[in-house]
């Protein structure tokens, strides 16, 4: 007769039950989300095998659609429930692996215990998930008031925090918020976010988190209005910052959004420093605080320290497009064409849909004269439809149609970039780079002035922008440079 006893998955101080789904930490029960606890199950089951994104979008979010950002998420809360410890392991470029060693062991610990191999308890054959003992409302109120103690102090709630009193209804607005604003499919995502942000800290006003949360949907929305119709946002986006930050002054996603807003809107660059830096000391698990620490050094010519704080953000995120992206300027300012081109091209290999991937290949394809190539994905890319950035595109081919000779088409390229920068100061900037090639300096260092006086954010790069090249010993251009802090 079959033996009636369960069996469950005990690892570091957890044990894991897979046919009720559910997580305990010795008797008591671990508040987690559905999904976490699914992928959970999926990689204790293939313990020390490598899970790719893949297989995880298949399994855990099958038939359902669902951005990198979800999986990143996900991913970010299981390792705060773990106490940051090394046991979900990244791999860069394939995925997740569970590290920590699992036992297979009987409910009534009579059976047998064993070492879970990565053969063992196929997914295929696991029972639908059924919340038997434990309700769902208990298990979202638990799941979202540990939230607030994830945010807060990066370490998995325990019992006597979640009777403090935190406003759960208020955590669970947040969270809608961020997910809302994290998502790429959701039209006016900023505005959206940012009412749920504003309800959370009515519901209440002393969740700093949601104030944390509200100076990013500001921040977030400001990049997308020209100046100076923005200066509203960018106020309310450093209110809502401070506010988190009195709050609490341990709130790490505070500084992180503090030192983002003197990078991108005041140019302040050792205030953007200080801040993303404070910010990685109270989390250094904080995939975003490297990222953006990565980007304000490279701005400043700290290469070295760049390449390395952007290596760090791709190795706690190696599926994030905004991790891999922010790579390839740093790259791309250290001249380090060959590695930034093939970086690109196994991006672009495995996210063929993405412009980022096309434009950072056909980037590193210009600075490489491989011209023709350029012009092929271009013209590709423009005979899809509507693009997100024209501006890149239209530079990059009316620059290649000139090196190949095929002069009406780059006069007709080069005339589609200076009519959208009439209304867009990233063309502006692009206008730039090709005037600056052509030899056209007046033109050149005019589109740049025009894109200080407008707070054209790109114009940070021109330090370490290759195309500007012809205007490194201009006295006009160097003025331009101190203007912006840049030394």
């Amino acid at each position: 007769m079959p033996s009636n006893a369960k069996q469950f998955y005990e690892f570091e101080e957890f044990r894991l039950d897979v046919e009720n789904p559910s997580l305990w930490r010795g008797n008591q029960l671990v508040p987690v989300s559905p999904k976490a606890l699914e992928m959970l199950i999926l990689l204790v089951c293939k313990k020390g095998e490598i899970v790719s994104r893949d297989t995880l979008i298949e399994t855990v979010w099958k038939d359902t659609f669902v951005e990198e950002g979800n999986i990143n998420y996900t991913v970010s809360l299981l390792r705060k429930l773990f106490d940051n410890k090394d046991i979900i392991q990244t791999v860069p470029k394939h995925g997740y692996r569970f590290a920590a060693e699992v036992r297979e062991i009987s409910q009534n610990g009579s059976g047998p215990v064993s070492t879970l191999s990565p053969q063992s308890t196929p997914v295929a054959e696991r029972k639908p998930f059924r919340w038997v003992f434990v309700s769902a409302s208990i298990i979202g109120i638990l799941f979202l008031t540990s939230f607030a103690f994830f945010w807060r102090s990066g370490k998995p709630a325990k019992a006597a925090d979640i009777s403090q009193g935190q406003n759960t209804e208020a955590m669970q607005v947040y969270l809608r918020g961020k997910m809302v604003l994290e998502s790429r499919s959701v039209e006016n995502r900023e505005e959206k976010a940012i009412d749920e942000f504003e309800r959370a800290v009515t519901l209440d006003p002393t969740l700093a988190i949601a104030y944390a949360g509200l100076a990013e949907g500001f921040a977030t929305l400001a990049v997308k209005i020209p100046y100076p119709k923005n200066r509203e946002s960018i106020t309310k986006a450093k209110v809502a910052a401070d506010k988190a930050l009195a709050l609490e002054p341990n709130l790490a996603e505070g500084y992180v959004v503090r030192g983002w807003l003197s990078r991108n809107f005041d140019r302040d660059w050792p205030g953007a420093e200080s801040d993303l830096r404070h910010s990685i000391e109270l989390n250094p698990k904080s995939a975003i605080g490297h990222q953006r620490l990565a980007q304000t050094l490279a701005v400043v010519g700290k290469l070295d320290e760049a390449l390395s704080e952007s290596q760090i953000a791709y190795e706690m995120d190696p599926v994030s497009e905004v991790n891999i992206g922010s790579r390839f300027p740093i790259l791309e300012a250290r001249g380090e064409f060959d590695e930034a081109l093939k970086e690109s091209e196994d991006f672009w290999r495995e996210n063929k849909g993405s412009n980022l991937a096309a434009r950072a290949v056909a980037t590193f394809r210009y600075h490489k004269q491989d011209y023709q190539r350029v012009i092929e994905i271009g013209e590709d890319v423009f005979g899809k439809g509507p693009n997100k950035t024209p501006f890149a595109w239209l530079s990059l081919l009316a620059a290649s149609y000139l090196k190949t000779g095929q002069t009406e088409k780059a006069a007709d390229a080069l005339m589609k970039l200076e009519t959208l920068s009439h209304n867009e100061t990233k063309a502006t900037y692009s206008l730039a780079m090709n005037y600056a090639e052509n030899g056209r300096i007046d033109d050149a260092l005019q589109a740049l002035e025009q894109c200080y006086e407008r707070h054209e954010e790109r114009l940070a790069w021109i330090n370490t922008e290759p195309r500007f090249a012809n205007l490194r010993n201009d006295s006009r251009f160097q003025a331009l440079r101190r203007k912006m802090n840049l030394k």
